[in-house]
């Protein structure tokens, strides 16, 4: 099902008068809210929506953003519509983004990290299955793409060859995530229901990461192996790499250590991840099998 097609007319209505970038128009609010009761039904949608109030919401016509709902601004996010391509969204990939946008804002930091993109999709799917379960047409469509990615990734594995010698690089099977916010649920849900380091390492190796991204891990490593060298230097530096206590490192993980040093904002994001990877999966692991009950498969 797509969006209404009333709304989809006034999307594709040239806006004379209107900046590239606006508020979100009433159209667009009344869409996004009809969206949003429809998210409702599951109660990790609800806790996200409620703790997201104050992220603010822009409307825009050719973002950049690589999805129709997105999120930039890093530390202070904003949740940006691409409305033409919104338009384009069924219902439930609407969910799914919006789901996704605000939890990434949830998880805001000044720069990409890893930890954060794997916790806001687990918990995009953790909405997904509690949907799901309430749901069964929202429930079937997931069930649907999760049959389809697997069969896909399935094959993939297959065609894979294991090296000969420990010195030969191995085909581990790696693939872009699919551009389809449901197909990509699909897939991640796949291998989270069979694997969950696949499913983490899914998500890393098929995002396309920019300049200057980080693992969590390794900056708050770096902070307790060199923090005394970091609170030393006078300025960031300005190459690819940088020699701590005689120790070669990233320049942009040491570039990004100088910059939040005594900012508090890795340990405020370790906080807002609240052990994604184990108390967390346990509870995806529990609403999986209520989905799956639920659907009678």
């Amino acid at each position: 099902m797509r969006l209404v097609p009333g709304f989809l007319i006034l999307l594709a209505l040239p806006c004379a008068a209107r900046s590239p970038e606006t508020a979100p128009s009433i159209q667009l609010e009344k869409e996004m809210a009809r969206i949003e009761a429809q998210a409702a039904a599951s109660p990790a949608a609800r806790r996200l929506f409620s703790a997201t109030r104050a992220v603010p919401r822009r409307e825009m016509r050719g973002s950049g953003l690589a999805d129709a709902i997105g999120v930039r601004g890093g530390a202070k996010p904003e949740l940006v519509f691409d409305a033409p391509r919104v338009a384009e969204l069924s219902e439930t990939e609407a969910e799914l983004l919006l789901v996704l946008g605000l939890s990434r804002a949830a998880l805001a930091f000044p720069i990409p990290v890893v930890e954060a993109e794997q916790a806001a999709w687990q918990r995009t799917l953790l909405f997904a299955v509690e949907r799901g379960a309430e749901d069964p047409v929202f429930g079937a469509r997931l069930a649907k793409a999760v049959r389809e990615a697997g069969a896909s990734s399935d094959a993939l594995d297959r065609s894979a060859l294991p090296p000969r010698t420990p010195w030969e690089p191995s085909e581990t099977p790696s693939r872009r995530l699919p551009d389809r916010p449901l197909a990509r649920a699909g897939l991640l849900l796949y291998h989270l229901e069979r694997d969950p380091e696949r499913f983490y390492w899914t998500v890393e190796a098929g995002t396309s990461w920019p300049r200057g991204s980080a693992r969590l891990s390794e900056l708050e490593d770096l902070y307790a192996l060199r923090s005394r060298e970091i609170a030393a230097l006078k300025a960031p530096p300005d190459g690819p790499y940088a020699v701590l206590g005689g120790r070669r490192y990233s320049g942009a993980l040491v570039r990004t250590a100088f910059l939040l040093r005594g900012t508090g904002e890795v340990e405020a994001l370790r906080e807002a991840l609240e052990a994604y990877d184990a108390v967390g999966l346990a509870s995806v692991r529990v609403a999986i099998n209520r989905w799956r009950r639920a659907a009678g498969k």
